[in-house]
């Protein structure tokens, strides 16, 4: 059985991972594979990366962990969780990095930024935004409680400040809900914790209490029910890129075609749970789906590693890549996962 310990450092290296193998990813599976081959770990983005990812190094974390070290500091700092809290730890950490001078952020996070530092209120700040920025960032929330209905309200509160919107607050509490069923030890099998992330999309989207949207918005529980099933007939994949056989890249390109890849939620996340599915819960397999995906790869990735991470432990995903992770960020998985532990106790 392993330890809740090894599962939240595993969340949080899982999610490192994806979002850092994710990197140097082009728009399409095709591009990407014809600026980098097949990648098969930690590599540099090139100096023309149409996503603003020039200048990182091989390894190095994007906003998509960052957001979600913001969280997770800002709880163990609190001691608690709020709406408050979140949108207050999103903004200083936002402050922290420059986003307005920032190539890769998204536009419902800069967006929101602005409107905080304006005063709005955090349950005003990010109508509108449909994104997947909520999702990215909510993986180690899914720790807080195991009762499904109170991690949904922490996602809820966590995504509010920049996407409230029925498939921001979906997304989100879909990602969480993953994480706690991942993280309790007790599915039995792939399709508990997927349809755990179903059933609390449904939930996130329904406590959306903003003026009516006028756009469609898609129903976020069927797409990632449907994308999952896209995957069914694949054989899964192993840890080495270069040994997939055929269907799995082109399962790969059915995804990024049918579910997509880019950065709204509604392809994110149902992208993200397939890859979760394909790769049997593995974290490192899911997270190099990811990269060679295309599209917006280091989220995507950063999602599957992280519920993955959740499931498997930290155990789970190779120590040297856990240990360049470490290196190049200034991180320690181990230790923020012990002291994020510590906190946790105080929400029974």
């Amino acid at each position: 059985m392993l330890s809740l310990h090894s599962r939240i450092s595993g969340c949080l290296a899982g999610l490192a991972l994806g979002d850092a193998l994710g990197t140097p990813t082009q728009p399409t599976p095709e591009a990407t594979r014809a600026r980098y081959g097949i990648i098969c770990g930690f590599v540099a983005p090139h100096a023309d990366d149409p996503f603003g990812h020039a200048g990182l190094r091989a390894g190095q974390i994007t906003d998509d962990t960052q957001a979600a070290l913001a969280l997770v500091r800002a709880v163990i700092r609190k001691r608690a969780f709020s709406l408050n809290i979140a949108a207050q730890a999103l903004l200083d950490w936002l402050e922290g990095v420059d986003v307005e001078s920032s190539p890769y952020f998204g536009p419902s996070t800069k967006a929101a930024y602005r409107a905080l530092k304006r005063g709005v209120p955090p349950t005003e700040s990010g109508l509108g935004g449909a994104t997947n920025g909520a999702a990215m960032r909510v993986a180690p929330l899914g720790f807080l409680s195991a009762d499904r209905e109170v991690v949904v309200r922490y996602a809820v509160w966590s995504a509010m400040p920049t996407h409230n919107t029925p498939l921001g607050l979906a997304s989100a509490a879909a990602v969480a809900a993953a994480v706690a069923a991942a993280a309790a030890g007790r599915a039995l099998s792939w399709g508990d914790v997927i349809e755990s992330a179903a059933q609390a999309a449904t939930l996130g989207a329904q406590s959306y209490a903003g003026p009516p949207a006028f756009t469609p918005t898609p129903d976020l529980a069927r797409r990632i029910r449907w994308a999952v099933d896209l995957t069914r007939a694949c054989p899964t994949p192993g840890r080495d890129p270069c040994n997939w056989p055929e269907p799995v890249w082109q399962m790969l390109r059915e995804l990024y075609d049918l579910a997509g890849a880019g950065m709204a939620a509604h392809e994110t996340v149902p992208t993200a749970f397939a890859l979760i599915a394909l790769a049997g819960g593995d974290p490192l397999t899911a997270a190099l789906l990811a990269a060679n995906l295309g599209g917006d790869g280091d989220t995507i990735g950063a999602i599957a590693g992280a519920v993955c991470g959740a499931y498997r432990g930290l155990e789970a995903i190779p120590a040297d890549m856990v240990m360049t992770l470490e290196s190049v960020n200034g991180l320690d998985f181990r230790q923020l996962a012990q002291d994020y532990l510590d906190t946790i106790s105080v929400f029974g």
